[in-house]
């Protein structure tokens, strides 16, 4: 989900789901990689005739409307970023899932315009630090969400793990009913479920005219989704999950509970399913007329939406022929590691296959990790809470082993962790993957941030590769805390990112230089995969292109930025104080990270 874009309204701002991508096991030298040039951070010349603290509060009102533009959207926004909207000024009128049409993709691009338009008009110099920040990451953003302007009927909302249709149920299972009125507006929605999903489904029909449809694998696993979801009517996700939402609001009558259960079936039964399975019948029909069976290069202006949607979910400026070269380093790297570390000791891959966790409860790994992490990182509010929670039956096929949901914005100490107790993933063996979706990955991350309490702005602004890269960032360094004798821990740690540079080399070839399946099979043959996984890994990467970079280039982008510090501070790096910086800036497109570098170094060496 893209912060900047009305034709990017595909999950809430603030519900976005950050998905874990399970690796599978598998078995360079470091120099400083190419950055596309900072003129992204230019500012245009402006002359005032106002002075600089007109010009202040001149731009903190324009952030304000942005803000509040944003989070009212829809409600299943407003009501995942804010527990309490009027006293920020929102107050909205009618529930509204929001819409989803290329009209309103094209009326969010001259949004955009607009925005970037009324943004170069202040003078960027008289700005103060936070402000000058603000304006970086706007700007940034606004850009990149342009670069889609002639490829918006490129737009996909429907996948087998990331859709809409897959994470929708998670996320009206967690809607946050604080009073009454969050029932009717839950209630609302169900409602207009139908006319949504028809929207979408006119979208996939006109995708299908312009031969865009996707092709018959992911039409199949989503269709496949969708039915195991309303396969039980009577035993809805929704049904239970209402009931124990609405049983915390205080004053609540047990015949208003009542009604109100009543509500939710009668909408579940004649809108939720009707619209899953108006969906279903749709694909169905729809399936076979798409005529690429391969990458997005294959359509005709395929490479250039794979390069704008890797800027936009990456966060990441680079070319692709810059992050080829990245990628590369990195997997030639973590396969040197390797191999040095089998060859000093044979026994480190033997250790792993037998090493037994400190935890294997989930819950107390949580807290195992929380303790842990305390050398490296600052403490968090000692109020802030995780409940660890598992995905329902219908909804395991589709979902990832692990989920964090994020909070509201001004309430975000209470934290939810989702399991998948699907047969396919042991939760025995998830302490790197809780670590990646809670301590210090994607849950410290969030309350650490907003514990700093950075402006409104800052705190809605979502960017995949720096929340996916601290993600992978996270588990990685979890290995080195797990109990694992060190060479252990770094074995682990260096196939995981071997592992995703794989998936993210699979991920360029497939949908920017046309790779087949059985291309694409022959060279991960020779990383071990055997034929039946490199067809998962190809139809994984065809069904939701970039899915993978999120994780593998936000990491690789950390870790440049790591080691510029470290090289550049020497003695006085400190990996605290580095996390402090990563964490403290927010989620920004990596360019803008890049940019504050320097001056964070500068601090540092005089410290």
């Amino acid at each position: 989900m893209n912060m900047t874009n009305n034709h990017k309204k595909i999950i809430p701002v603030a519900a976005v789901i950050l998905l874990f991508l399970a690796a599978v096991f598998y078995i360079g030298l470091r120099e400083n990689g190419d950055r596309s040039g900072g003129s992204i951070l230019s500012h245009p010349a402006v002359k005032q005739e106002i002075d600089s603290k007109e010009n202040g509060a001149r731009f903190d009102d324009f952030m304000q409307q942005v803000f509040r533009l944003m989070v009212s959207e829809d409600t299943l926004t407003l009501n995942y970023t804010l527990k309490e909207p009027e006293k920020y000024g929102i107050k909205q009128e009618q529930p509204t899932l929001g819409t989803y049409s290329l009209s309103d993709f094209r009326d969010g691009i001259m949004t955009d315009e607009n925005w970037l338009s009324s943004l170069e008009q202040f003078d960027y110099d008289a700005l103060d630090q936070e402000q000058k920040l603000e304006y970086d990451i706007l700007h940034t953003m606004l850009q990149t969400e342009l670069k889609s302007s002639d490829v918006l009927e490129y737009q996909e909302c429907l996948g087998p793990t990331t859709g809409i249709q897959a994470q929708l149920p998670l996320i009206l299972a967690e809607y946050h009913f604080w009073d009454k009125d969050d029932v009717e507006n839950y209630l609302a929605l169900l409602r207009q479920l139908p006319d949504y999903f028809g929207q979408i489904i006119a979208f996939e029909q006109m995708k299908s005219e312009k031969h865009l449809f996707m092709d018959d694998t992911t039409c199949e696993a989503i269709i496949k989704q969708c039915k195991d979801f309303i396969a039980e009517p009577e035993e809805n996700y929704l049904l239970s999950s209402f009931e124990k939402g609405i049983a915390a609001i205080e004053g609540l009558s047990a015949s208003q509970r009542k009604k109100y259960q009543e509500q939710n079936k009668t909408c579940v039964k004649e809108s939720v399913i009707p619209a899953y399975q108006s969906l279903i019948d749709a694909l169905e029909q729809l399936k076979g007329t798409g005529n690429n069976e391969g990458g997005l290069c294959n359509l005709p202006r395929g490479k250039k939406y794979y390069e704008y949607l890797m800027e936009s979910m990456t966060g990441s400026s680079r070319s692709i022929r810059e992050i080829e070269r990245l990628v590369d380093k990195g997997l030639k790297y973590s396969q040197k590691r390797m191999s040095q570390i089998i060859t000093k000791s044979p026994d480190a891959y033997y250790d792993s296959e037998d090493f037994q966790y400190p935890c294997t409860n989930p819950a107390e790994t949580v807290e195992y990790l929380k303790e842990q992490i305390s050398t490296d990182f600052e403490p968090l509010p000692e109020d802030v809470k995780c409940q660890v929670k598992y995905v329902d039956e219908s909804l395991e096929d589709s979902l990832s082993p692990a989920l964090y949901l994020t909070s509201p914005i001004d309430d975000y100490k209470d934290n939810v962790v989702y399991l998948n107790q699907s047969e396919d993933y042991d939760l025995t063996e998830c302490f790197s993957t809780i670590a990646h979706e809670s301590y210090p990955g994607h849950l410290y991350q969030n309350a650490y941030f907003l514990s700093q309490e950075p402006s409104l702005f800052r705190r809605i602004v979502s960017v995949g590769g720096y929340a996916e890269g601290w993600g992978t960032y996270a588990e990685k360094y979890s290995y080195g805390i797990s109990g694992m004798s060190r060479d252990t821990a770094e074995l682990n740690a260096e196939n995981l990112i071997a592992t995703l540079c794989l998936y993210a080399k699979a991920d360029i070839n497939v949908n920017y230089h046309g790779w087949s399946r059985k291309k694409l099979a022959a060279y991960l043959k020779d990383f071990g995969f055997d034929g039946s996984q490199a067809s998962i890994v190809f139809d994984s990467v065809v069904a939701e292109p970039v899915s993978y970079m999120q994780y593998t280039l936000g990491y690789l982008e950390i870790n440049e930025l790591l080691l510029e510090a470290k090289e550049a501070l020497g003695e006085k790096f400190s990996l605290k104080e580095f996390h402090k910086f990563y964490l403290g800036m927010g989620p920004v497109p990596f360019i803008v990270l890049q940019d504050r570098l320097d001056d964070w170094i500068r601090t540092q060496k005089q410290g």
